[in-house]
């Protein structure tokens, strides 16, 4: 059968009265293809009729087969079918199928373009009817008059999705309200919760609007903000449900924070999370810092748990037991088996094995098992293999826990052949301690003095044998604390090898770390001398090599060409501390905040009768007065020690006894920095009149103190 050559219209209502065999919506469009391939014009178009007479839905299928019709070379009769599914989608009311088939005519050029024009319109008008500048709209957007009607269609449509009193999201500003849209110049404007009338580009739009449809969470917080802050506080569990279900996918925990904007206090942030994530559907996707949320489908949570862990690798199962074994203990327990099972087998990568183990140990299995399969992963891979393989630090300290009660003659082998290779610093000790006790002193000092020696090689047991403390250790890596240490400490810290180790090597290079002790107790003037030259060339420890270089020139003033020994600031470690803290939180807090308050003081207009900003520039002044005197003086400073002060004349750190000639009791003055000084309290700071006429004097000497004569009787460290 032929279609005839007549207006779709009354062609299409012919034929709804014939009767054309059904089929079924999954795979009809192979069953196309097969009738091209056929060839036959009748069958095509019967085929093509029998679908319309079941609906056309959106169209998509429809635009798609004729594509496939006119690829086989059948342009003319597409073009007739066309005509036809258009004529049908208006009998249907099928506005949005209708749209597709006529934009598809005008693509292809086929037939009345004006009444396929006019067409489009009617179906604009069907489509958003209902919205606010509509009329406007189309009378600006003419798809009657346009020549290009399929972009002025673009344009329209752009303009009709973002209408005046829509509500859209858009990142970093939260849910906002279309107040305007000006075609005249392209531009949107939105009113959001902190800012108003933001402009939008209507280019931009459809990338950084995202629609709200009502009854979305953001909607909410825009529209009914104290119900859901209420509803929020009321039910975490729900809440979070509603923020994912809105997202319609998995979202971070910043994420979800943000979209609580406004409706938690920050204070309470951390018991409601801890709340909320405890609604059953919750499932947490990705590792780590990227760790995301989402919702569980119809199957609940636990049944996609199961779902994905009986099909999944015991690498994967090891994730989905370490996040998931905790919901309930049924579910942990039936983990536990199967791990148990999977990590006994053979090509099982060790540490995955092992750490597959611990999950099921922690999950209730049987203990005698696990010991049995630890030791069948163990002979496997080896003692080394196992270590190598097993990067978490507390899944290593297990490993060797067990070859210590396994291995009872061999052990220490493998203790002393792991030291080479172990990185962590708590781990370092306790092998190393581990070897002391059973006494194998001597295979851990082979080993730090191999370290010594190849610092780059072993950098990271480099800086554990710098920091640790350990007294059963301080024999073998004490003898090595001293200036040559510290020559190449400042020459290593730079280099890359060193580059993740770079937190610690600030802290030991630091006043208080083992560079203060190294400086003040174990540096010679040639060690000095060689670090001021290594100081010279830039590196990226600013704050350390700074610090570092005022040490030195303070412990050997004669290093520092161009300071007098007199300028050097004697303090007490304490007294430093406490220095750097106050210069730390000037010129972090107290500087910054002055500064805020007189930028806001500014902003109120005339200055010259601003008592606020007055008072903030006089203070600003103030504090940065205060900032460059304390960096002058710890520019300078000496840490003193007064329990390794000479006592055999009067020094800085010392307290002296003297007796009036006249008679009388005795007074006792202790010789201090500036910062330390108190009168009151008989501490004089080494600067004063009165300590300069103390300084240097041996017990038995006269001197002139405070209008009287005294006698030296003692001199003592300060306490």
């Amino acid at each position: 059968m032929h279609i005839p050559a007549a207006r779709p219209e009354s062609f299409a209502a012919g034929f709804r009265l014939l009767s054309w065999p059904t089929v079924t919506e999954a795979g009809w469009l192979a069953e196309w293809d097969a009738a091209i391939a056929k060839g036959n014009p009748s069958a095509i178009e019967e085929f093509w009729l029998a679908r319309l007479d079941g609906g056309v839905g959106d169209g998509a299928a429809f635009v798609e087969a004729l594509k496939r019709l006119r690829s086989a070379g059948k342009k003319t009769l597409g073009a007739t079918l066309l005509e036809v599914a258009t004529a049908e989608a208006k009998e249907e009311g099928a506005w949005q199928a209708r749209k597709q088939f006529l934009c598809e005519l005008l693509r292809l050029r086929i037939g009345n373009a004006e009444e396929w024009r006019s067409g489009l319109e009617e179906c604009m008008r069907r489509l958003w009817a209902g919205r606010p500048s509509l009329d406007k709209l189309l009378k600006r957007f003419s798809l009657a008059e346009t020549r290009k009607p399929l972009e002025t269609l673009d344009s329209l449509e752009a303009w009709l999705e973002h209408d005046v009193g829509g509500v859209f999201a858009m990142t970093g500003r939260g849910p906002g309200r279309v107040v305007e849209a000006n075609p005249q110049l392209g531009v949107l404007r939105l009113d959001f919760e902190k800012e108003k009338h933001v402009p939008v580009p209507i280019d931009a739009a459809r990338k950084y609007l995202t629609p709200l449809p009502p009854g979305h969470f953001l909607r909410r917080r825009l529209e009914e903000k104290d119900t859901l802050a209420a509803e929020v506080t009321r039910d975490p569990q729900g809440a979070l449900a509603a923020i994912l279900e809105g997202a319609g996918a998995p979202m971070s925990v910043p994420e979800i924070k943000a979209a609580l904007a406004g409706l938690l206090p920050e204070d309470q942030w951390t018991a409601w999370w801890n709340r909320a994530k405890k609604n059953p559907r919750l499932l947490a996707v990705g590792s780590g810092s990227r760790v995301q949320y989402r919702l569980a489908g119809d199957l609940g949570a636990e049944e996609e748990i199961r779902s994905e862990f009986v099909g999944a690798s015991l690498a994967r199962q090891v994730e989905l037991a370490r996040r998931h074994a905790g919901r309930n203990r049924e579910l942990g327990a039936s983990m536990g088996v199967e791990l148990l099972r999977r990590a006994k087998g053979p090509s099982v990568e060790p540490g995955v094995a092992w750490e597959a183990l611990a999950l099921a140990a922690r999950s209730g299995a049987d203990a005698d098992e696990i010991r049995a399969a630890r030791e069948v992963v163990l002979a496997q891979a080896g003692p080394r293999s196992l270590l190598e393989s097993v990067g978490d630090t507390t899944h290593r300290e297990a490993v060797l826990e067990f070859v210590r009660g396994h291995d009872k003659s061999g052990w220490a082998d493998v203790f002393a052949s792991w030291l080479e290779r172990e990185t962590n610093p708590r781990l370092l000790a306790k092998t190393a301690l581990a070897l002391v006790e059973k006494g194998e002193s001597t295979r851990v000092q082979a080993f730090v003095d191999h370290v010594f020696v190849q610092p780059t090689r072993f950098a990271a047991a480099f800086v554990w044998a710098c920091e640790e403390s350990d007294p059963a250790l301080a024999g073998i890596v004490d003898e090595r604390r001293g200036g040559s240490l510290l020559v190449r400490l400042v020459e290593l810290a730079e280099r890359r090898e060193f580059g993740p180790l770079r937190g610690r090597l600030k802290e030991i290079l630091s006043a208080g770390g083992l560079a203060e002790r190294i400086v003040q107790g174990r540096l010679t003037a040639e060690h000095g001398r060689r670090i001021l030259q290594i100081l010279e060339h830039p590196g990226e420890l600013a704050d350390e090599r700074n610090w570092l270089r005022r040490a030195v020139t303070a412990r050997f003033p004669e290093l520092r060409p161009g300071v007098a020994v007199e300028e050097v600031v004697p303090a007490l470690a304490s007294t430093v501390t406490r220095l750097q803290e106050e210069l730390r939180n000037l010129l972090e807090k107290e500087i910054p905040e002055t500064l805020r308050a007189i930028q806001e003081a500014r902003s109120h207009g005339d200055l010259t009768e601003n008592f606020e900003y007055h008072a903030a520039r006089a203070r600003q002044e103030y504090l940065s007065a205060r900032a460059s005197d304390l960096q002058g003086d710890l520019g300078r400073v000496r840490v003193i020690d007064p329990a390794t002060v000479d006592t055999s004349r009067v020094r800085v750190g010392a307290r002296v006894w003297l007796e009036p000639r006249a008679g009388g009791a005795r007074r006792a003055v202790t010789i201090l920095g500036p910062y330390e000084a108190d009168p009151e309290k008989g501490i004089v700071s080494h600067g004063s009149e009165a300590a300069q006429a103390l300084l240097e004097k041996t017990p038995g000497e006269t001197v002139r103190f405070d209008g009287g004569t005294w006698t030296v009787a003692a001199v003592e460290r300060a306490g």
